[in-house]
């Protein structure tokens, strides 16, 4: 039941990458920022006033959180993309990546992505990222800088989105196939 776990800051490539991944593989690509996402626009909230409500309310993240594991409990071949992936299947085998990226280069990449202002961007990005290591920690007890969780650890910014793939790619097959 090959598992690929991504994780990474926002705007570092995972998203990028994860479909990327799932595509060649021919894999289902999961993502927790959809699902918190759809929950925001459901909400009629942005992405900051929604992550603030997450705060107050934990039933946000374990919905989330519950729903990413019972997907990777009963699907074979699949990519999750999720801030916890690789605490959340750690223990299922999976290959665990982070990907990262300087806080810059982030912002940059998220704001042409969704054409927002370099400073909302920054703004955003620093309360979003700041609220998830408060939310995280205080729920599962998980330091979201810690990476000793993880099998790969890849900078997008000195390596594209195509190379990213192919570094996750030989880790995958030297993990699953033994190539």
């Amino acid at each position: 039941m090959p598992i690929v776990a991504v994780s990474g800051p926002h705007g570092s490539g995972k998203s990028t990458i994860s479909k990327g991944l799932a595509n060649l593989l021919g894999y289902t690509y999961v993502s927790a920022g959809n699902m918190f996402r759809k929950m925001a626009d459901q909400s009629h909230l942005s992405i900051k006033e929604f992550s603030k409500v997450a705060e107050i309310d934990e039933e946000i993240d374990k919905q989330i959180d519950e729903r990413t594991v019972n997907l990777a409990n009963d699907k074979d071949n699949l990519i999750v993309d999720a801030q916890l992936a690789g605490w959340l299947l750690n223990d299922m085998g999976a290959l665990s990546v982070f990907i990262t990226a300087p806080l810059e280069t982030r912002i940059k990449r998220m704001a042409q992505r969704d054409d927002k202002q370099l400073e909302y961007t920054r703004s955003e990005t620093i309360i979003r990222e700041k609220s998830e290591k408060l939310r995280y920690q205080k729920l599962y007890n998980i330091d979201i800088t810690d990476l000793s969780v993880y099998d790969l650890i890849v900078n997008s910014e000195k390596f594209d989105a195509s190379n990213c793939i192919q570094i996750i790619i030989t880790a995958f097959k030297k993990l699953y196939k033994g190539e």
